[in-house]
Parts: structure tokens; sequence; C-alpha cells
């Protein structure tokens, strides 16, 4: 499923680690591509699979094969990531904001993006409150590999909220290469009291 140009939130891994607390070698997101909140919430990210990438070396010698849990993994992180953004909506627009106006704090936090223009990133980090986002947890994931995902690869995960009840949350996900489907599954966790706005 791809998104409208409308959706684009093209966010890259220095603005992605101000958001979730993952590092590398685990970091398994290397930017956004978009965001959509209606009908229902979904997150484009995408990793790109280099030759390099250390788990080469004993997975397998030889022949680099992206591991599926590292797949699944990312999946879990651009679910992780889709729940912060949409955390940060909410509180931004209980603040008397704008979701449009929190979509450009956070390009503008992207060194590049103010580079070109001249912004100062420092302007927007005091009113840039993120959740922590160790609140969220992976209670069940169910998980299907489809494909196998090699080094050259462009990685391109989707994650859709698809259910809520209390601090529980369902995310439907998907990760392709070139368009042909490598995984597809459901991940259901604990989001926490930190990812609920005040009232």
């Amino acid at each position: 499923m791809k998104w409208r140009d409308n959706e684009a939130l093209r966010l890259g891994p220095d603005v992605v680690q101000r958001l979730i607390p993952h590092r590398r070698p685990l970091l398994l997101i290397d930017g956004v591509e978009a965001f959509r909140s209606q009908p229902q919430p979904t997150l484009w990210a995408h990793r790109y699979i280099t030759a390099n990438e250390e788990v080469f070396a004993g997975h397998f010698p030889g022949l680099s094969l992206w591991p599926g849990v590292y797949t699944q993994e990312g999946l879990g992180q651009t679910s992780l990531l889709l729940s912060v953004i949409l955390y940060l909506v909410n509180a931004r627009e209980h603040a008397g904001g704008t979701a449009a106006e929190l979509f450009d704090m956070l390009r503008d936090l992207d060194p590049a993006r103010s580079l070109r223009s001249g912004m100062r990133r420092s302007m927007w980090l005091d009113q840039l409150a993120a959740p922590d986002p160790r609140a969220g947890m992976a209670g069940q994931i169910d998980m299907k590999f489809l494909a196998p995902v090699f080094a050259g690869s462009l990685l391109r995960y989707r994650a859709v909220l698809s259910h809520t009840m209390d601090s529980f949350a369902r995310f439907d996900v998907e990760a392709d290469v070139d368009g042909t489907v490598v995984a597809r599954g459901t991940i259901t966790g604990v989001l926490g009291p930190l990812f609920v706005p005040p009232e």
C-alpha cells in the first residue's frame, strides 16, 4: 500500500533517534517516509540493508541473508514510532496547536533540513516533549516471513494501528522489498500511561 503525496512525512535517522530509544546496531529504522491519521493511523518507514551490516559476519558467511527477526524488530520499532507520533499529535492538539505544526517541528529537527534552511534546530527542542518510548512493550507477535531479504535491499515497513482497548494496541504490520511482501503479521502490546496525553 502506497501513501499519497500529502501524507509524506520524511524524517531522517537523527529525528528517529530523538523519538525512540534504540541505537545501532539494533536501530532498524533509517527514516520515516509517510504518516496517515485516517481512516487508521499508519506509518511508513524504511531501512537500507548494506553488505557491511555486522550481523552478516555470522548470518550466514558467504550469503548476506538478513535475519527475519531483524525484520520483525524493525516492524516493532515502526509500530512504536507510530505510537510516539500519535502521542505527539494528540499532545500538540491538546495544547491548542495542530498536527501540521508538529510535523513542521519534526522536519525542522532534521540536521540536513536545518542546514539548508538556516533554521535553528534548538528552537523546537523545548516545545517537543516526547513520551518515554520505553513505556511500550510487545505482548504478542504473530509474523509470517514470505521471502528472503538480502544485502543491497531497501526494506520498507508499514504499521497500521488497527485496534485499541485501554492501554492495549494492535498493529497490522508488513514489510516489502521492491513491492514484494517479505513479512506480514500483527504485533499486540501495552502502550502504557505515558502515551495518553493529559486531559
